[in-house]
C-alpha cells in the first residue's frame, strides 16, 4: 500500500475508534466515576492511616487494683480498591490494619506515666478488616473484623459492627467514610 493510501486509511481508523472506549448513550467517559471513587477512597485510607497515627497510650486504673498503661505500635495500613461488574456498587474497597497492642501495669498512676511500651510488653497482635463499597456517589462502611493473635492462646476473629468502629476511644473512627 502507498504512502498516499496509508495516512486517509490511518485516519478513518482512528475517527472509528475515538469513541469506543465511551459507554454507549451516554457523554461520560469512564474514568470521571473512577476517578470519582479512587479520589474518596484516598480520603478514607488518609483520614485512617492519620487516625492511628494519633493514638496515644492511655493510662487506667483496674477497679482497686493496678494502674494500667494501654498502648498500640504504629499500625500498617494497606488498601485495596477494586472496580465491580455491579451497576449498584462498581467499587468496593478493603482496608487492612495491622498493629500490636501492648500493656504494662503499675502501683500507681505516675508509675504507669512513665512506663515506655517495649516489645516486652506484647499482648497480641491484631489485624482489622474494613469493607467499603462505593455506589457511584459516596462510600459507605459494611463490615469488618478483627483478628487477634495472643501468645499462648488461640487466635480469635470477631466481627465488628459500625458501632464498634465509631466507638470514642476504643473504635477506629478515623477509618469511616465522612
Amino acid at each position: 500500500m502507498s504512502l498516499p493510501l496509508r495516512v486517509p486509511l490511518v485516519l478513518l481508523l482512528t475517527i472509528a475508534l475515538a469513541g469506543c472506549d465511551r459507554p454507549s448513550g451516554s457523554g461520560a467517559t469512564p474514568a470521571a466515576p473512577a476517578s470519582a471513587a479512587q479520589a474518596g477512597f484516598d480520603a478514607i485510607v488518609a483520614s485512617c492511616t492519620g487516625f492511628l497515627a494519633g493514638r496515644t497510650p492511655a493510662v487506667q486504673r483496674l477497679g482497686a487494683g493496678p494502674w494500667i498503661k494501654l498502648g498500640h505500635s504504629p499500625a500498617q495500613v494497606q488498601h485495596e480498591l477494586t472496580r465491580t461488574e455491579s451497576a449498584i456498587t462498581p467499587y468496593v474497597g478493603k482496608i487492612v490494619v495491622k498493629d500490636n497492642e501492648a500493656r504494662a501495669a503499675a502501683a500507681s498512676e505516675a508509675d504507669a506515666q512513665a512506663i515506655t511500651l517495649t516489645p516486652a510488653h506484647l499482648v497480641s497482635n491484631r489485624t482489622h478488616t474494613f469493607i467499603y463499597s462505593f455506589d457511584g456517589r459516596q462510600w459507605r462502611w459494611n463490615n469488618g473484623s478483627r483478628l487477634t493473635k495472643t501468645p499462648g492462646q488461640d487466635d480469635a476473629t470477631v466481627a465488628l459492627a459500625l458501632a464498634d468502629v465509631s466507638a470514642p476511644g476504643q473504635g477506629m473512627a478515623g477509618c469511616l467514610p465522612r
